[in-house]
């Protein structure tokens, strides 16, 4: 069954669900140490991000009638207007890649982020040790003492060993 965007809106707030390709997909709870790596991010992208464009899931990323997702962490083109309950098109979109999950994040929702005009998707991954960032041009990967860089959001500078210590 074809689920929309209306469909996915008619589901009750807070409801642990995704629209991808169409889908409802839920997924559970990410675990600790999932949420640790990503405020470890957090705080080194928040002195970066202008006031009220940097957000952590859940929070609805509208891409067409098929595709509301929600990424870990997403860095908005604006800030927030007050009321505002959805957003579009975000600059840069972050998923810290669970075993439950990774395969989603990396096969559907990544190319879906791009496709839409996501400037940068990052695929962290803990259980590898690396990081990528997605863009237009291609994919850049880093593991161990690397550091890698958005393009993005200029200043942010992750190293995967200090995420995944």
């Amino acid at each position: 069954m074809q689920f929309s965007q209306r469909d996915y809106f008619a589901l009750p707030e807070g409801f642990p669900a995704q629209l991808v390709g169409g889908m409802l997909v839920k997924s559970p709870s990410p675990t600790p140490a999932h949420q640790a790596i990503l405020m470890r991010i957090v705080a080194q992208a928040l002195p970066l991000a202008a006031r009220d464009c940097l957000l952590v899931a859940p929070m609805d990323v509208v891409l067409g009638e098929s595709d509301v997702l929600q990424p870990d962490l997403i860095v908005l083109r604006r800030p927030l207007v007050r009321g505002q309950t959805r957003v579009g098109v975000p600059l840069l979109a972050l998923e810290v890649l669970s075993p439950s999950t990774a395969s989603l994040d990396r096969d559907q929702k990544a190319p879906r982020l791009l496709d839409a005009g996501v400037a940068e998707v990052w695929l962290v991954d803990p259980s590898r040790g690396t990081i990528e960032r997605l863009d237009a041009t291609g994919t850049e990967l880093a593991s161990g003492a690397t550091p890698i860089a958005s393009h993005a959001l200029p200043g942010l500078l992750l190293v995967p060993a200090d995420l995944f210590d």
